[in-house]
């Protein structure tokens, strides 16, 4: 009886000790303001050839509506012929995170198969390109300095 009382008692213990880590462990929100979190991101990079896009062509090429997250950026090169670009969101809610990511990996399979053939290179950065969620920011990066930028961004939070 008593060894089945210890055992009962360990498996609780166990339980609530997995169960303590599940909660804890996911990423935790951040309080910067979301103009902080852009500029460290942005720090000491040279991204004067990706110019910030208005919320217009966020809905084009995303489908997502700009207006329904609590902040947003969105960062391409003029140059058809090459695929980087960046964004960076605030969510209102982790809830947001499935859609944002989905049309984010939507916009790389396009962008894959539109470069496929001709542009290797391009096609190279796509299957780099870092799309990262952290509670309630997100990053998407197409670029040669995607883990500079991504590094930056984590720090930021």
């Amino acid at each position: 009886m008593r060894i089945g009382l210890r055992v009962s008692k360990a498996v609780i213990l166990i339980v609530l000790i997995v169960l303590m880590a599940v909660v804890f462990s996911g990423p935790k929100e951040s309080r910067e303001t979301f103009e902080t979190v852009l500029s460290k991101t942005q720090e000491g990079l040279d991204l004067s050839s990706m110019p910030g896009q208005d919320n217009q062509k966020i809905r084009e090429i995303f489908g997502l509506d700009p207006e329904s997250f609590s902040a947003i950026a969105y960062f391409k090169i003029d140059d058809v012929m090459q695929a980087n670009e960046y964004m960076l969101v605030q969510f209102n809610d982790k809830s947001q995170s499935k859609a944002f990511e989905d049309a984010v990996q939507k916009r790389i399979d396009e962008q894959i198969n539109l470069y496929e053939g001709y542009a290797p290179d391009e096609v190279q950065l796509l299957d780099d390109a870092i799309i990262d969620v952290q509670a309630n920011y997100a990053l998407y990066v197409v670029d040669d300095q995607a883990a500079q930028i991504h590094e930056q961004f984590l720090s930021s939070l």
